[in-house]
């Protein structure tokens, strides 16, 4: 969608039948009836929106982030060891800012260019009419600057009434001059960019057309609330166990996972068998981010996958929705789910504070409205520059041009 005069793209009734192979092919399916649930093929809602990307491709993707991370971050490590002349588990336990943000935005590169060249080779899809890019014209990119600005002021005023500690680990990356204008460039230049590619970009279509559909599907939608309080209760086994067995069982499930996966793979004459490796890695991996997840964090994130376990439960055991009802609360859920993600994804900057949580759900909450309503990325892109550069505005402002960086934590 490379135009934003239509706001609302997904309520319009006019039935379309696009080609998938067509470079014009909308990113949101324009209902004509409502499918049959007695098909020889799942069906899928037709108000949900269609990425030319699937739950297998955010998968690898983040496997690409994860790889270059750890190279990324592990080359940054060495060479500081050798610049400051510190131990390189010196500087893991204390990082500055000029040897963590560099690697981060080098692991953004590398998952843009991954899904780039996955979009151009698998899906034959350009990648800017794919993510639904959508500049705004005239003014109106203006606009959605001053709009991210105003969700600063407000939350801001927000954050008074709420018990948010004066420092926060991210206070850590602006130890120096030079930290913190490194900070202010990657924060308002890169890092909405990334970010709302990522999150409102790539994960939230692929969410909102998962969950408009599951909830047609009592069985399926069964079968995925009990993984998931699976999840809930491994990552929390993960985080209060330090025992050595849990390691050791971690290790034998990766060995099973891949073993099952290789098989049905070597059996199907089709396609791998994704519904095996995806949810297996997804255990391993949620059991990874809880171990690491400040205390506070982790039983937040565990308790909102229990909630949406409660969730699926009961909409299982009701009818099968038809198509529209489907719709709106499969959108809702993958709102509220893409906001959380982004939220969780910074917990560890924020120390667990669920006030300073609360703060970050909110933007994100404000971002991921602006990808539903406009049915494009920029506007949020544009909306996240606009909140971060007046917020480091204010800092630099109050550190007089970052000279007196303690004042930040008064």
């Amino acid at each position: 969608m490379s135009e934003l005069n239509n706001p609302f793209p997904f309520l319009q009734a006019e039935s379309v039948v696009a080609d998938p192979s067509s470079p014009d092919r909308p990113n949101y399916r324009r209902p004509g009836h409502e499918p049959s649930l007695g098909a020889a093929h799942d069906p899928i809602n037709p108000y949900a929106e269609d990425p030319s990307w699937t739950g297998s491709d955010l998968f690898l993707a983040a496997l690409v982030m994860i790889v270059a991370l750890f190279v990324f971050t592990s080359i940054s490590f060495g060479v500081g060891s050798l610049y400051m002349h510190r131990p390189v588990r010196e500087l893991v336990n204390d990082p500055g800012a000029l040897w963590i943000v560099p690697p981060t935005g080098l692991a953004y590169l590398a998952v843009m260019l991954f899904l780039s060249i996955r979009l151009a080779r698998v899906r034959h899809a350009q990648f800017w009419r794919a993510v639904s890019w959508g500049w705004p014209k005239g003014l109106g990119g203006f606009g959605f600057l001053v709009l991210g600005a105003a969700t600063t002021v407000v939350l801001n005023l927000v954050a008074r009434f709420l018990p948010i500690p004066k420092s926060l680990p991210v206070d850590r990356f602006f130890a120096d001059r030079p930290s913190a204008y490194l900070m202010a460039f990657f924060g308002v230049l890169v890092a909405p960019l990334a970010e709302e590619l990522i999150f409102r970009g790539f994960l939230y279509p692929v969410l909102d057309r998962w969950l408009q559909t599951l909830f047609m599907l009592p069985q399926r939608l069964r079968s995925g609330s009990l993984w998931i309080c699976v999840i809930a209760g491994w990552g929390y086994l993960q985080h209060r166990t330090q025992a050595p067995w849990t390691q050791i069982l971690t290790g034998l499930l990766l060995v099973g996972i891949a073993g099952i996966f290789l098989a049905r793979s070597a059996n199907s004459r089709q396609k791998p068998a994704y519904g095996v490796l995806l949810p297996g890695v997804s255990l391993l991996l949620w059991g990874h981010i809880a171990h690491l997840l400040p205390g506070r964090s982790s039983a937040y994130a565990a308790a909102g996958l229990l909630g949406l376990t409660l969730l699926g439960l009961v909409f299982a055991a009701a009818p099968p929705l038809r198509a529209w009802p489907a719709s709106k609360i499969g959108r809702g859920l993958a709102m509220f789910i893409t906001a959380a993600a982004f939220a969780m994804m910074h917990s560890d900057q924020l120390g667990g504070n669920w006030a300073a949580l609360v703060i970050l759900f909110a933007v994100s909450w404000v971002l991921t409205i602006a990808r539903v309503v406009t049915g494009a990325v920029a506007p949020g892109v544009l909306i996240h520059m606009g909140y971060n550069g007046l917020l480091f505005f204010q800092l630099y402002a109050v550190s007089d041009h970052f000279r007196n960086l303690e004042r930040l934590v008064r």
